[in-house]
C-alpha cells in the first residue's frame, strides 16, 4: 500500500521533508545534545560556521552579563530582572540573523553558505543505514554480474562531500537553535513576571493561619535560579527545562509547589520552544526557497544536481547565491503562497498541538489527581483563617473567622513519576511540534489530493451527460 510520503507530489515532498529536519533538530536538543557534545566539531571553513560562531560567541556573552548579575545581587527586583532579560534579548539578537519575520518575504531567496538552507536533507541515522545497506546489497548484485567493473571514485567522493556537508550543517544548526531557545527563554521570563511572582491564596491562607500578613506578589526572584533555567536551556535536556523552572516557581525552595503553579510552570516551559521552532522555520524560509527551482535543481532542494560538490568547490558556501535571477511574477506569486501556505499550517500545529490533541489542562489535572502527594498526607487541610482584617466592618455580620480547604503541594519527584506515565509528550517537546506539523500537512495534502480527484470525477461526469444528451438531441 502507498504510504502518504509516497503519494505526494515532488513540490509536497518539499514541505514533508522539511518537517523531518525541524524534527531532528528539536529532537537532538529535546534529548539534550549540543554541538560541543557532537562528534563533529566545527572550524573555520565548514559550513555554516560563521553564523554558529556568532551564535555561541552570543551565548557566552550573555552568560557572562547573567554570572556578573547573579554574583552582585542574589535577588532580582522587577527593574533589575527587566533590565537584565532586555541585555540578554539584545545580545543574543546580535548573534543571529536579523528578525526574518517579513510582511513581504523575498520571494526564492537562497543562501546555500546558511545551514539551515539543507533543512530538507537532515533525516535519521537508522534510515539512512538501512538505506545504505539496500544500496550495497545492489551494488554487491550487479557486481557479480560485471566483474570487470571498478569503484566510481568520483561518485565516491561526492557522496562523502555530501554527507560531510550535512553533518556540519546539522551541528551549525543545533548550535544556532540552542541560541533561539536562550532568546525566546528571556522573552518569556521578560513577559510573564507576575505569572512568575504571584503569590497563590493557598499560600497566603497557610500564611495567615500564622498570624502571617504576606503579599500577593513577590516583589523579587532568585537570580541563581534564573541562571539555572538559562544554562538549562543551553546545554540540557526537555527535563532539565522543566525541573529549571519548577525551582522558579518554587521561592521558598521546599521543593513544592501548588497546583496552579505547576500549570503554569509546564505552560511557561512549553512557550520558548513554541518561540524558537517559530524562528527557525522563518529564518529557513528565508535562506531557502520553499518550492525548488527547476533551473537550478539543486540537490538540497529535492533535485539531483550535484555541480556544487566538484572537486575545485567542495563547499558550497562558494556559490552561496545560486538563485541570481529574480523570479518571474507567475513564480514569485507561487512561491508567496506557498509561504503563506506553509507558515499558517505551522502557527495552527504551534496554536492547537499541545492545547486541544494532547489536552494539556487534562492531562496535568490528572497528574495532579493521581501523584502520591506527601505534602499534608495527600489530604485536603481544613483551617480557619482570620477574616477581621478582610472584611473590614462587615466582620461583625459574616463572622470573624472563615473556612478554607488547602489543596497539598506536589514535589518535582512526584510530578515525575505520573507523568513519565501520563504525559511523555514533555520529555520531546519540540520533536512533538515538528511531528504534528507533518501530519498537518499529510491532512493538508491529502484533502488536495481529494478535492483534485472529485474535480476530476465531476468533470468527466458532466461530460459523459453532455456527450449523452447531445446524442440524444441529435436522434
Amino acid at each position: 500500500m502507498e504510504t502518504l510520503d509516497e503519494a505526494a507530489s515532488a513540490q509536497e515532498k518539499l514541505d514533508l521533508e522539511f518537517a523531518d529536519g525541524l524534527k531532528m533538530i528539536a529532537q537532538y536538543v529535546d534529548n539534550g545534545g549540543t554541538s560541543t557534545s557532537s562528534s563533529t566539531q566545527l572550524v573555520d571553513g565548514d559550513l555554516g560556521v560563521e553564523a554558529a560562531i556568532s551564535a555561541e560567541d552570543a551565548t557566552k556573552q550573555m552568560f557572562q552579563v547573567l554570572e556578573s548579575a547573579s554574583s552582585s545581587v542574589k535577588e532580582w527586583e522587577k527593574p533589575k530582572f527587566e533590565a537584565t532579560m532586555n541585555e540578554v534579548i539584545r545580545i543574543l539578537s546580535t548573534g543571529l540573523p536579523p528578525d526574518p519575520n517579513l510582511k513581504k518575504p523575498v520571494a526564492g531567496s537562497l543562501d546555500a553558505s546558511h545551514p539551515f538552507c539543507y533543512m530538507r536533507e537532515f533525516v535519521d541515522d537508522s534510515e539512512d543505514e538501512s538505506d545504505s545497506v539496500e544500496e550495497d546489497d545492489s551494488i554487491d548484485d550487479n557486481n557479480k554480474h560485471q566483474s570487470s567493473s571498478s569503484p566510481d571514485k568520483e561518485m565516491e567522493q561526492q557522496i562523502q562531500s555530501l554527507n560531510n556537508i550535512i553533518t556540519q550543517a546539522f551541528t551549525s544548526s543545533t548550535q544556532i537553535y540552542r541560541t533561539l531557545l536562550l532568546r525566546a527563554t528571556a522573552q518569556t521570563l521578560l513577559d510573564n513576571w507576575d505569572t512568575i511572582t504571584t503569590v497563590t491564596s493557598g499560600d497566603i491562607d497557610r500564611a495567615a493561619v500564622f498570624k502571617t500578613t504576606i503579599s500577593s506578589q513577590r516583589s523579587t526572584v532568585n537570580s541563581q535560579d534564573i541562571l539555572r533555567l538559562f544554562q538549562a536551556y543551553a546545554n540540557g535536556s526537555s527535563t532539565d527545562w522543566v525541573q529549571s523552572w519548577w525551582d522558579v516557581f518554587d521561592a521558598d525552595d521546599d521543593g513544592l509547589i501548588d497546583e496552579e503553579e505547576m500549570r503554569n510552570c509546564i505552560d511557561l516551559v512549553i512557550k520558548p520552544v513554541h518561540m524558537a521552532l517559530s524562528d527557525m522555520v522563518y529564518m529557513s524560509l528565508e535562506v531557502c526557497p520553499v518550492r525548488g527551482d527547476e533551473k537550478t535543481n539543486a540537490w538540497y532542494l529535492g533535485g539531483d544536481n550535484l555541480f556544487s560538490l566538484s572537486s575545485n568547490n567542495a563547499n558550497p558556501s562558494a556559490a552561496s547565491n545560486l538563485n541570481n535571477k529574480k523570479l518571474s511574477w507567475r513564480n514569485r506569486r507561487k512561491e508567496l503562497k506557498a509561504h503563506k501556505a506553509l507558515i499558517k499550517i505551522f502557527q495552527s500545529t504551534l496554536e492547537k498541538h499541545f492545547r486541544d490533541q494532547v489536552e494539556l489542562p487534562h492531562r496535568l489535572r490528572c497528574i495532579y489527581a493521581w501523584a502520591e502527594k506527601g505534602h499534608q498526607d495527600n489530604k485536603l487541610d481544613s483551617i480557619l483563617v482570620d477574616a477581621s482584617e478582610e472584611w473590614g466592618a462587615a466582620s461583625s455580620i459574616v463572622g470573624r473567622k472563615r473556612y478554607v480547604e488547602l489543596e497539598p503541594k506536589i514535589s518535582y519527584n512526584e510530578f515525575r513519576k505520573e507523568q513519565e506515565r501520563h504525559f511523555s509528550h514533555l520529555d520531546k517537546i519540540g520533536e512533538e511540534l515538528a511531528t504534528s506539523f507533518k501530519e498537518d500537512l499529510w491532512v493538508v495534502q491529502g484533502k488536495g489530493r481529494q478535492n483534485r480527484e472529485l474535480k476530476r470525477d465531476c468533470f468527466l461526469f458532466l461530460t459523459t451527460v453532455s456527450i449523452i444528451d447531445l446524442g440524444i438531441m441529435m436522434l
